[in-house]
């Protein structure tokens, strides 16, 4: 009885410390991106410039306008810290969908019969499928693209195979 009390107790503590720790992580964030800003403003005004932005890159490519929400030709520390999380977050889904890609065609080239998955190599890319590596001839070759872009996700598959028998 005793052990189930303390169980639940230790259940009930792990509950109540998970918003804390969770905002711990803001508040870790939140100080980076707070020493991020302060480095990038180098006359020190509390804004960015686009001068200033430019030694990140996260702000290329029209970053600085969608950041600029309030259109005044700067950005505030709200407005950056919000952008740069927002970038870095769809990275991370990005980089997490591509590792799920590469894992899934990997595993259906073990089951695959006659199929020496050991020499091919999977990386993936924004979706894109990248085979390096070795194979015994061109149906292999050809089966082995196939099979990469057969996996949900795959937008298309970059054959860098080389026929080596």
């Amino acid at each position: 009885m005793i052990k189930i009390k303390l169980i639940f107790l230790g259940l009930v503590i792990g509950l109540i410390s998970l918003p804390v720790l969770a905002g711990m992580t803001d508040e870790i964030n939140q100080s980076g991106y707070q020493r991020e800003f302060k480095l990038l403003d180098v006359d020190g005004d509390g804004k960015l410039n686009a001068s200033e932005i430019k030694k990140d890159s996260t702000f290329d490519d029209g970053g600085f306008a969608k950041a600029d929400k309030g259109h005044n030709g700067s950005l505030s520390e709200d407005e950056f810290a919000t952008y740069k999380s927002a970038v870095q977050q769809k990275e991370a889904k990005q980089a997490a969908h591509d590792s799920a890609i590469t894992a899934k065609v990997k595993s259906k080239y073990l089951i695959e019969k006659n199929f020496r998955s050991f020499k091919v190599s999977v990386e993936t890319k924004d979706s894109i499928v990248i085979l390096s590596g070795f194979v015994n001839d061109e149906p292999t070759k050809n089966r082995a693209e196939q099979i990469a872009a057969g996996v949900k996700g795959v937008k298309s598959v970059k054959n860098g195979l080389v026929v080596k028998p």
